[in-house]
């Protein structure tokens, strides 16, 4: 049985007005979920971890990874099999997930003003 999915992990972003992004590549989409998975992968070593850590099934997980994978021509994950085992970043698993910060930072910039102001409206 899964969990009822939350609508942000963090209560106190519900509070104040906000930006998310979603990415069209072709047919697919990035957008938070996968980008979060990514980076649980990069901190865990191991998709199942990642996957325990956002509180989704091993499969749910698999499928995310499988459809940010799409987005790009190379890997963006290897997995090793024996001794240490796990799956880790390739060197552009670790660029996207610094480019996509880089953006996200931008995107917060620019959006500031108009949130600050969407803020003070609220009742």
């Amino acid at each position: 049985m899964s969990r009822p999915k939350e609508k942000t992990r963090d209560p106190e972003k519900r509070r104040h007005p906000g930006v998310r992004t979603k990415i069209y590549v072709r047919d697919d989409m990035i957008g938070s979920g996968k980008v979060d998975l990514l980076r649980l992968i990069d901190q865990t070593g191991s998709i199942s971890g990642a996957a325990a850590a956002m509180g989704c099934g091993y499969r749910r997980a698999w499928f995310l990874l499988d459809t940010l994978q799409r987005c790009f021509r190379q890997p963006l994950t290897v997995t090793q099999r024996g001794g240490p085992g796990g799956t880790h970043l390739t060197e552009l698993g670790k660029e996207f997930l610094a480019r996509h910060d880089a953006h996200e930072a931008e995107i917060s910039t620019v959006s500031a003003p108009y949130l600050a102001w969407l803020e003070s409206q609220q009742s």
